[in-house]
């Protein structure tokens, strides 16, 4: 079993917010069900770019390795033409195009499951069939 992460939960992973402590027994039970975590490369520029804004501010953290354990374990699955060709087609159509690249990603790697904390892409991973997760504490 896969388990597509998006940005707004890698993220959670690394900076303490409302359910980062819920999203993190929910990726160890993944894990530990022998599931792969994968993401996108948009996640990886996603991440390292609200790292490093927030570095910018915050001296005391190391951006390099907080986004280092923000993608810690998760595997990163490219931004090539087969994705961008169905990111393109995918509805509803007013789905941003950004979710629209997590989302292609995600149906092409077949995941069971996309962990998400935008609603609009959990609204259209259920347009497309797909199971989405929002762990809460």
């Amino acid at each position: 079993m896969r388990a597509y992460i998006d940005s707004s939960a890698l993220l959670k992973r690394v900076f303490r917010e409302p359910h980062s402590a819920s999203l993190s027994a929910a990726l160890a039970k993944y894990v530990s069900a022998e599931s792969a975590l994968v993401t996108s490369s948009l996640a990886w520029i996603e991440v390292s770019r609200a790292v490093r804004a927030y570095s910018m501010n915050h001296t005391e953290v190391t951006a390099d390795d907080v986004v280092d354990a923000a993608m810690s374990g998760v595997l990163e699955h490219p931004m090539n033409r087969e994705v961008v060709a169905l990111a393109r087609r995918l509805n509803p159509l007013v789905l941003r195009s950004l979710d629209a690249i997590h989302l292609a990603s995600a149906l092409l790697l077949d995941v069971a499951v996309i962990v998400t904390y935008d609603r609009r892409l959990a609204e259209a991973a259920a347009v497309n069939g797909l199971r989405s997760a929002s762990p809460t504490d």
